[in-house]
């Protein structure tokens, strides 16, 4: 066994049963990670409303106060859990993970605040991070040791650009300094856009972890005022 999962069983860390118990599972499991008003919330209603009838979709909210956005998710998304922490952890999660009916679950988005200090471990397949345009042009640089350990960027609240100072050229140069393999999609859940990207994203690693997954191929929903 490798020192590092040694070292995990030593410590009692849930995170190798929870691993094990997404790998067999076969889900999708995506974590959103990013400061406190981001986007990351608006980003996964949209998502389970884009999906609903052609992708099954189920959440655990990660924060001091996750109840509310718990209640905002499950407007579109069956299968959510709250929990209450303000430092994410495997521990913490592996009850609610109980609660989610993992073989009536294609994609498992875990939403968590944090990302200075990185990416937690919370057994996901891959890491996205969530900044927003009103954070400032800065952020990407500010958490840069999360960006090292993502496969996405999602810039989002794209509709509030042309109303607060934002430098796109200095955005995406930091990003390419810090982690030029990263992909950046810009994305607003109000307006909609950006989110055929975002979706297609998620299609190509649900193809990755389970080749025999096949793309929803049904339409889009038809689009609605969204408040996001």
């Amino acid at each position: 066994m490798e020192p590092k999962l040694i070292a995990e069983r030593e410590a009692g860390s849930g995170i190798l049963n929870q691993r094990a118990a997404l790998h067999d599972a076969r889900v999708l499991v995506v974590a959103l990670v990013g400061p406190p008003g981001a986007g990351k919330t608006a980003i996964i209603e949209a998502t389970a409303r884009q999906l609903r009838d052609r992708a099954r979709v189920a959440a655990i909210v990660v924060n001091p106060a996750a109840a509310r956005d718990a209640d905002r998710i499950s407007r579109y998304c069956r299968q959510v859990q709250a929990v209450n922490t303000a430092a994410p952890h495997a521990d913490a999660i592996w009850p609610a993970l109980h609660q989610i009916d993992l073989a009536q679950t294609d994609i498992l988005f875990i939403e968590t605040v944090g990302g200075t200090s990185g990416a937690p471990d919370l057994g996901q397949d891959v890491t996205v991070t969530v900044l927003g345009v009103t954070g400032g042009d800065d952020k990407a640089a500010e958490y840069a040791r999360l960006l090292t350990e993502s496969q996405l960027l999602i810039l989002s609240k794209a509709e509030l650009q042309r109303h607060v100072i934002f430098d796109r050229g200095a955005f995406r140069a930091d990003v390419r300094r810090i982690n030029p393999l990263t992909e950046l999609i810009e994305v607003s859940a109000f307006e909609n856009t950006g989110l055929a990207g975002w979706l297609a994203w998620l299609d190509r690693r649900r193809n990755e972890k389970d080749p025999g997954y096949l793309p929803p191929t049904s339409p889009p929903p038809p689009a609605e005022w969204y408040f996001g």
